[in-house]
């Protein structure tokens, strides 16, 4: 595991929940952005096999409407953290309480949302995250 410390500068906080935090950072030599997804320590009760074999599933997956992994690294304090594709679109939920949406999707876009979580449920990742709710499905912009 490379240490995240001295690659990664953290900048908004994309997202909290029950395990993780998501933050919106930058490489430092590169400016390239991207998602950096850090674990509490409540997320360590799972055995370290279970967890890496997750992550290795992830770094493995390659679809267009998957965010990529692109590596698990470490900060000095030990935690793990997931360095992962930006998805400037914000989540689903934040697009689905706009204003304009407020009598559902326009119809083109709903069966976009559709297939694509039809696609979720149906491949491996959905045995791995289950528990996936609106919050965390994120949208890359157009």
């Amino acid at each position: 595991m490379v240490s995240t410390a001295n690659l990664w500068s953290l900048e908004d906080v994309l997202g909290q929940g029950t395990t993780a935090s998501i933050y919106k950072a930058r490489n430092k030599m590169t400016g390239q952005q991207v998602a950096v997804k850090v674990f509490k320590l409540m997320s360590y009760s799972r055995p370290y096999k279970v967890q890496m074999r997750e992550f290795e599933m992830l770094r493995r997956l390659n679809h267009n409407n998957i965010v990529k992994l692109f590596s698990v690294e470490e900060l000095r304090s030990k935690q793990r953290v997931l360095v992962m594709e930006y998805c400037s679109g914000g989540s689903l939920l934040s697009l689905l309480v706009e204003p304009e949406n407020a009598f559902g999707l326009p119809e083109l876009e709903l069966l976009i949302v559709l297939h694509c979580v039809g696609h979720l449920l149906g491949s491996p990742l959905a045995t791995a995250h289950a528990a996936a709710t609106l919050p965390e499905v994120h949208l890359k912009s157009t």
